[in-house]
């Protein structure tokens, strides 16, 4: 099977959102077993012309269109995907993409080539998961990003032994983590550290908290 054959989806509602950044990276084929069990794959501007060279066949191109080649763009109008154009400089094309995703209903948001670019690039990607309305994940060559908000509990599965870091953005309290080498119990974190390197005692980590928004990082 090539990566660009997806099951069809015959009367099933559509929960499952791949997002495609337009990093640097030009073989895909390490996400291949994401794009098969996706629902639906949105592209962001310039990422269309890298789902073109790997096979992927793209639901719907989104982005201010600064970085797409005409070719790709023509590419795109004529295998007939939805091309949603947004010129707000206000947002990134990854915000713009979950953004499109949530207002479709999607309950789980998987964002992949989004590694290395400018610095700031990649900051404002994690800062992008805390606007997600849904379960989104931002996953990167080394670690998987999460985002938990105000009273929005996850779990999530983990080897025993590999480790994650729990950021604070701005001041959050009433944090729970079960599962690490250090737990915490209705905790307030700041923005800085402490969070930092945590180890994996358990098949799953839980982590809740009453106010303020979190990042975590899974190593790979």
């Amino acid at each position: 099977m090539s990566i660009v054959d997806k099951p069809p989806m015959l009367g099933v509602s559509m929960v499952r959102v791949l997002i495609i950044g337009n990093a640097p990276e030009e073989d895909l084929s390490q996400w291949s077993n994401l794009v098969l069990a996706s629902d639906l794959i949105i592209a962001c501007d310039g990422a269309m012309e890298k789902c073109r060279s790997n096979g992927i066949a793209v639901d719907v191109l989104i982005g201010d269109m600064d970085s797409i080649s005409e070719p790709s763009q023509r590419y795109a109008e004529s295998t007939g995907v939805k091309i949603i154009k947004q010129t707000d400089q206000n947002t990134n094309d990854l915000t713009k993409a979950i953004s499109y995703a949530d207002g479709l209903g999607a309950t789980e948001i998987s964002i992949v080539n989004v590694d290395g670019g400018r610095s700031d690039h990649q900051f404002a990607n994690y800062l992008s998961l805390l606007e997600a309305k849904s379960d989104a994940r931002l996953f990167l060559n080394d670690c998987t990003v999460r985002a938990l908000s105000n009273n929005t509990p996850i779990s999530h599965s983990i080897e025993i032994g590999a480790e994650f870091s729990v950021f604070s953005m701005g001041r959050s309290s009433g944090i729970n983590l079960t599962g690490g080498k250090w737990e915490l119990k209705n905790a307030v974190l700041e923005p800085n550290s402490t969070g930092l390197h945590n180890v994996a005692v358990e098949d799953v980590i839980s982590i809740d908290c009453k106010t303020g928004n979190l990042l975590i990082f899974i190593s790979n």
